[in-house]
């Protein structure tokens, strides 16, 4: 087993192009990451990635897929990214962080509001000490018990929420969304939200000041009241798609210089 890398999910040819971006980003910002991707796309992605994972059809998405982590990956510590995500600097500082622990995330711990389920309710639901919403397309986990009964109840929650009676809307496709099964088990296991000050990944939904150049390293937003600079930004949603776009040129014309 490989001690540190990262992994994502690339299903279908739309992620699979994703991910080759993804792969290009570490190319030239974190070239000494290993990288892994689950697929059903091997023959595009084998150039791209140095372990590729063949994509088990019992899994019906890629939603309910991110609860099986910890039985896909090949690597001892391993940081999950989605595939809509860049690499805008060395990601080696994620280990240090995971050091001493099984699963690592950036999220607030509420109480009260909405958040794909009433959080009130499901708390008292539940007998939770809090829901912690966050952003499931980027965390850390190291290969423990912890870890495996982390992943073992968001997906016992993700097959039998209805079971649980948890409302659960559709969020793509006519799927259930990862984020609250994993949000319910990390409650469970009591596993804390850490401060990353500014590091992790982050979309840019609700942000502005937004600069961002893969070439040059340059990722910087105002968002929630303060100034961050993430090592990973995650292109989810319209704003994201078209700021995307334009890191992906830039991918491309600096890897083949003679498409100008």
């Amino acid at each position: 087993m490989r001690e540190k890398g990262l992994i994502t999910i690339a299903i279908g040819k739309k992620y699979a192009c994703q991910a080759k971006y993804l792969a290009y980003s570490c190319m030239l910002n974190s070239p000494h990451t290993l990288r892994s991707v689950i697929t059903d796309q091997p023959e595009f992605l084998t150039a791209f990635y140095d372990i590729i994972i063949p994509f088990d059809r019992e899994c019906k998405d890629i939603f309910s897929l991110k609860t099986r982590l910890h039985l896909y990956t090949p690597i001892e510590k391993t940081l999950y990214l989605d595939a809509d995500s860049l690499v805008f600097n060395n990601v080696d500082s994620f280990w240090e962080i995971l050091q001493g622990r099984s699963f690592v995330y950036e999220g607030a711990m509420l109480e009260q509001g909405d958040w794909y389920v009433n959080i009130a309710e499901t708390i008292k639901q539940l007998n939770l000490p809090w829901l912690p919403k966050f952003n499931s397309g980027m965390f850390l986990f190291t290969k423990t018990e912890k870890s495996s009964d982390i992943f073992d109840s968001a997906y016992y929650y993700f097959v039998n929420h209805k079971k649980e009676n948890i409302y659960m809307p559709f969020f793509r496709e006519n799927m259930y969304p990862d984020e609250p099964f994993l949000a319910i088990a990390l409650a469970k296991n009591n596993i804390l939200p850490v401060d990353d000050y500014g590091r992790f990944s982050r979309t840019l939904i609700r942000a502005r000041k937004i600069h961002v150049n893969i070439i040059k390293r340059l990722s910087r937003m105002f968002k929630n009241g303060k100034m961050i600079n993430p090592l990973v930004v995650h292109f989810c949603g319209k704003k994201g798609g078209l700021y995307y776009l334009r890191e992906k040129l830039r991918l491309f014309f600096y890897f083949f210089p003679s498409s100008f």
